[in-house]
């Protein structure tokens, strides 16, 4: 059995496409899917399948979420080993957390066939790209002065001209974490 992370794209946030948790795991439960967990309402659900067709996954998934919730949910999915990887890496080593900056890691539908040159700051100067490895996406939001930080997903999609969903990196972090 392989341990896999789904990001669900566009789930619960600003009141659109609103599914609960215990539904979410459901959902995937019914799909023969097994030890679902979710985590936090942003879409993150953990689980393990015998498939090791990730794409095949990811397209049984989202058509089992669409005929779940008459709505179109992406699904970006890694396995636990990539993203223990990607925390081992430590990506963000060399920027101190704090007050004024949110860290986040954009998942990417697939690998990009053109790459911006990095840093990639946005017109702004509330993002800031600094990597870009595989699928992942690691940036930097700094805060706006108006209490609310700047959000890379549709700066680094227009960027990188590819479907994606963005975490928190602790979101990322935690999950690995309770594996």
């Amino acid at each position: 059995m392989i341990r896999y992370a789904a990001f669900l794209r566009g789930i619960n946030v600003g009141g659109h496409k609103l599914i609960k948790m215990e539904g979410l795991s459901r959902i995937f439960t019914t799909l023969g899917l097994e030890k679902v967990a979710t985590y936090i309402q942003s879409g993150n659900v953990v689980f393990e399948s015998a498939e090791q067709d990730s794409r095949k996954l990811t397209g049984r998934i989202e058509k089992g979420l669409a005929a779940a919730t008459g709505s179109e949910i992406a699904v970006f999915l890694r396995t636990l080993g990539e993203l223990e990887a990607l925390v081992s890496q430590e990506p963000f080593s060399g920027f101190e957390s704090g007050t004024d900056v949110k860290k986040y890691v954009t998942f990417l539908a697939e690998a990009p066939e053109a790459r911006p040159e990095l840093p990639l700051v946005s017109p702004k100067k509330e993002i800031r790209v600094f990597r870009a490895e595989g699928r992942e996406i690691f940036s930097l939001a700094f805060a706006q002065g108006n209490g609310r930080y700047g959000f890379p997903h549709s700066f680094i999609e227009k960027e990188f001209k590819v479907q994606a969903t963005t975490r928190n990196w602790n979101t990322v972090e935690k999950i690995v974490k309770q594996k």
